[in-house]
């Protein structure tokens, strides 16, 4: 007798085990297999129009951009090639100049929009091969900072039906954590 209520009770433990593991669904990508999704969901170049001082405006094409997984659990590092376009209260533009932007972020996953993008953005380094010291007066200053808040929100991939992460991504409560050689997406079940 006291044996069965030994199995019973060891099985009753195994079933509570076992559906608590089911609470939670997790999906691993390699830095490799992310920056495939992120590659294919980019929007290839993306436009963000930043007012800068003096009534100048810069217009930033920016190109898909190279994932990093760094020391951190939330945050992934990133460089951003493109091009920006400066424009003097339309009296004056710079053309077109090589930009790369280096910075981190953490993402942001919305899974109405079955979407992820970045945010709490800081930018770490910025190059841009400038053609005048009037754009570089102007712009190097204050570059840094304001198009740190207008990459807030900046949709880094649209995530498709058949991409591997479309049932993550599309429940509530998604998120994600940054480990040295993945990114392990987890969605934890309503209780």
């Amino acid at each position: 007798m006291l044996s069965h209520i030994r199995r019973s009770f060891f099985a009753v433990f195994i079933l509570l085990v076992l559906s608590a593991c089911s609470d939670s669904r997790d999906f691993s990508l390699t830095q490799d297999e992310f920056q495939a999704i992120v590659n294919e969901g980019f929007p290839d170049p993306q436009i963000v129009t930043v007012d800068l001082p003096a009534t100048a405006r810069a217009h930033l094409y920016l190109q898909t951009p190279e994932i990093h997984f760094g020391d951190s659990r939330k945050s992934l590092n990133w460089i951003m090639p493109g091009e920006v376009d400066v424009d003097f209260a339309g009296k004056f533009s710079s053309g077109p100049m090589s930009l790369v932007l280096e910075g981190t972020s953490e993402l942001n996953i919305r899974e109405g929009e079955k979407a992820v993008f970045l945010d709490k953005v800081k930018i770490s380094s910025k190059d841009i091969a400038v053609k005048s010291d009037l754009v570089q007066m102007l712009v190097l200053e204050a570059l840094a900072d304001i198009v740190a808040k207008r990459l807030d929100n900046l949709l880094l991939f649209t995530v498709t039906k058949d991409s591997p992460l479309a049932d993550i991504i599309s429940v509530k409560g998604a998120g994600y954590r940054i480990e040295p050689d993945s990114i392990i997406f987890s969605v934890k079940a309503d209780k």
